[in-house]
């Protein structure tokens, strides 16, 4: 299984790299954040993934921002259930070899604080429609301390010696 946050999907050159990993790594679930994508096809999945068995769900873009690509193997999982939200894809999921069943949510999650709340109400709200193990992957575009930002600096108020 593999998440990554490609920053777009338009560029040809990314696309490579990205089919080139796909390719080195041998996954069977794979998603893709911030692809930047609208309308997803199979002539767009073919230049991402080799796989001739691969199957997707797609997130658009909200204009040039956000969305986000789940793909998996077909030999290794049967789809049961696919759903989009606003901020997620979902994916429920049976193993072909073990029958293991499981449901995965591939998150893109917004750069306004003011909609943070309703990508937690979306991922509660999904979880609980069935009663399966449950795996979240993505960019949820949060963090727990200001220098966790890519280039971020963590500015402290002169508050004299800490604590």
């Amino acid at each position: 299984m593999m998440s990554w946050n490609v920053r777009g999907l338009n560029d040809l050159q990314n696309r490579l790299i990205v089919r080139n990993l796909l390719q080195e790594w041998n996954c069977d679930v794979v998603c893709l954040q911030e692809t930047k994508l609208v309308g997803v096809d199979r002539q767009m999945i073919g230049s991402l993934w080799s796989c001739p068995y691969v199957d997707w769900v797609a997130l658009d873009a909200d204009q040039t921002t956000g969305g986000v690509l789940m793909m998996w193997d077909r030999r290794a999982l049967e789809k049961q259930v696919v759903m989009v939200g606003q901020f997620s894809v979902l994916v429920w999921w049976q193993g072909l070899g073990d029958g293991f069943i499981w449901a995965c949510s591939g998150v893109y999650g917004p750069n306004d604080n003011n909609f943070r709340g309703q990508m937690w109400d979306e991922l509660t709200g999904i979880q609980q429609l069935w009663e399966v193990p449950w795996c979240y992957i993505g960019d949820f575009n949060i963090v727990r301390f200001p220098s966790e930002r890519l280039g971020g600096i963590m500015s402290y108020p002169d508050y004299g010696e800490f604590f």
